[in-house]
């Protein structure tokens, strides 16, 4: 940990699809209270609504330059747009799931996309406007960091930059180059990467639920004390704005918590829901409406997403009243200029929808089996995942007896409900302030990483190594000759292999290998990731290079007698690996360039 353990404050940042936000401990506090924890719950709206975290939106006025985040971003791009005056300005919102879009396939049509992680990644704005991913998140980043040190002169909080150990939450289903991307934003905002540290979300939220101990048993009059005892095994259903991340823990004697099963999850959050409802709309009103209307009048699009947002919120499984929701004018406008229509009452009542929506007073009024219809594809893909995992846990002979449920979405009553018809065998938990679960669990792991203490490695790690050629089992493809030998390249040799525990922290994998030729003067290790289990070559689909590290071997006297040492060493959060050349100091760490240049 070096200087992070002398840092006076640990900060930690849960940069969120739909919000963000921040919270804090001084040191000497937490080695007395670990549920001392502080946080900005007072980010306001402008018109009475006050949150615990603030929307993640961002934006930039027509010199490139940060201009507000957050609310504040919300309204100020609404008031350009409806003076008139938006023009050169760039807005962003929801746009963290971007770094989650090569990781699955299974997204919502509307948001899959085929763009590569890469610090040359462009965002598109509002209006389609590019600008680059680093610079949106960077900015993003700077905002709530200086939000914090801002805070601290009000308070009279005098701290340098060494005295902050900055904690950034990322979804444990993220591979490394999505990560790795997050912690090229936190440099770009100015925290130095000695003092940060990557926190994953689940985890984060295990842990604070686990200190915290006080539980609110879902289903049961008032609060219960539910202490994560020693043999505890449990779920955690981190269900967020964008990700869905679930993972399974248990806890030991020392009350540190064991990861069961490697992370997993989607892009089955809240996010998706809204989507859903979006494309309703479109099928309503009709797509030339819709996209004409999100031109023309894109700041009452904001306003029908958050009145969206609010009824989302209420939604429960058992409603059986109508549910109605307000509209700007300005879109039935559109409807009826576009349509060459008097009403659009009456051509509600001709439509496929005349039985399930009506129209009154520029007010839509759904049955409930409508807008329960905007979460089903959402809640079935969480119920199945978490349905699977538990099969295989009870294959695997564990005893998995309670689901946590944190983040955002979980404060959603239609999915707490069907989580619990569907699990009715099993203890349903969720903190009393959910939302910020795993924010307060962050700053906990940046005090001491050491609350978890084994992982489940989530994907197969290795180098490419050449071995003798052999026709029976190399493809030709693969065959080259040096030094006057017949050699096949690539070959995966498998350092940590996916489905290993390793032990936080303490965890190192060793091998040795030799110079390519016996003039090299700089040997060059290759490390790669695969999905697979037993991946053979680095060709093969599913597997992915990491980083290069090159070690100086300019002694070519011994040839290749010479042995380099890989070792590759599982961190709290990160992956290390070093390479050096036995018996003497040379010596390379990596810095893995998981972006594609």
């Amino acid at each position: 940990m070096g200087r992070k353990q002398n840092a006076l404050v640990v900060v930690a940042i849960d940069f969120g699809t739909t919000y963000s936000g921040y919270a804090y401990s001084f040191r000497d506090e937490y080695k007395k209270d670990h549920t001392k924890i502080y946080s900005n719950e007072n980010w306001q709206s402008g018109d009475g609504l006050i949150t615990a975290k603030a929307p993640t939106a961002i934006l930039f006025d027509e010199d490139g330059k940060l201009d507000c985040f957050g609310y504040d971003a919300e309204r100020t791009y609404s008031e350009l747009l409806e003076g008139g005056d938006a023009e050169g300005y760039s807005y962003f919102s929801r746009f963290k799931m971007k770094l989650f879009q090569d990781e699955s396939a299974l997204q919502h049509p509307i948001s899959r996309r085929k763009n590569k992680i890469s610090r040359d990644l462009i965002l598109e704005d509002v209006t389609g406007k590019g600008m680059k991913a680093l610079k949106v998140f960077s900015e993003s980043i700077r905002f709530l960091k200086e939000h914090f040190l801002k805070s601290c002169k009000v308070a009279n909080f005098k701290l340098n930059e060494g005295d902050i150990h900055w904690v950034l939450t990322v979804p444990a289903i993220w591979k490394d180059n999505a990560k790795q991307f997050m912690r090229e934003a936190a440099k770009e905002a100015g925290i130095n990467e000695d003092l940060l540290t990557l926190a994953y979300e689940p985890e984060a939220a295990a842990i604070y639920c686990k200190e915290a101990t006080v539980q609110r048993k879902e289903g049961t009059e008032g609060c219960s004390l539910q202490s994560f005892e020693p043999g505890h095994q449990f779920l955690v259903l981190d269900c967020g704005g964008g990700t869905i991340d679930v993972t399974t823990y248990e806890v030991q004697n020392d009350s540190v918590l064991k990861e069961l099963s490697e992370p997993s999850g989607g892009p089955w959050g809240g996010t998706y829901v809204d989507l859903e409802y979006e494309c309703f709309l479109k099928d309503l009103f009709g797509k030339d409406v819709w996209e004409t209307y999100i031109k023309e009048c894109p700041e009452d699009i904001l306003e029908i997403k958050r009145k969206f947002e609010a009824k989302k919120r209420g939604t429960k499984e058992s409603q059986k009243t109508k549910t109605t929701i307000p509209y700007p004018a300005s879109l039935f406008r559109t409807y009826c200029d576009i349509r060459k229509s008097d009403s659009i009452q009456e051509d509600l009542k001709k439509s496929v929808h005349s039985k399930t929506v009506t129209v009154s007073n520029e007010k839509l009024r759904y049955e409930p089996k409508i807008i329960k219809q905007f979460f089903e594809k959402s809640i079935e893909s969480i119920i199945s995942h978490v349905r699977d995992l538990l099969a295989t846990s009870k294959r695997q002979r564990r005893h998995i007896d309670s689901i946590l449920m944190v983040g955002g979405f979980s404060d959603s009553p239609i999915l707490v409900e069907r989580v619990k018809r569907e699990f009715s065998n099993l203890v349903i938990i969720s903190p009393q302030d959910a939302v910020l679960a795993v924010l307060k669990g962050a700053v906990m792991f940046g005090h001491n990483p050491e609350l978890i203490s084994e992982r489940i490695c989530p994907r197969t790690y290795g180098i490419t190594v050449n071995m003798p050629y052999d026709d029976r089992r190399h493809p030709a493809m693969l065959k080259c000759i040096i030094e006057g030998r017949e050699i096949c390249s690539d070959i995966f040799k498998t350092m940590a292999r996916k489905g290993d525990p390793l032990t936080v922290g303490k965890t190192t994998y060793t091998m040795l290998c030799s110079p390519t030729r016996s003039t090299d003067t700089e040997a060059t290790v290759e490390v790669y990731q695969s999905e697979n289990v037993n991946p053979i070559y680095t060709i093969d689909k599913g597997v992915s290079r990491l980083g290069i590290l090159t070690v100086p071997i300019p002694n070519v006297e011994r040839g290749k007698s010479r042995r380099i040492k890989v070792e590759m060493h599982f961190g709290y959060t990160e992956l290390q690996v070093t390479a050096s050349e036995e018996d003497t100091n040379r010596k390379t760490e990596a810095t893995f360039e998981c972006l594609m240049k």
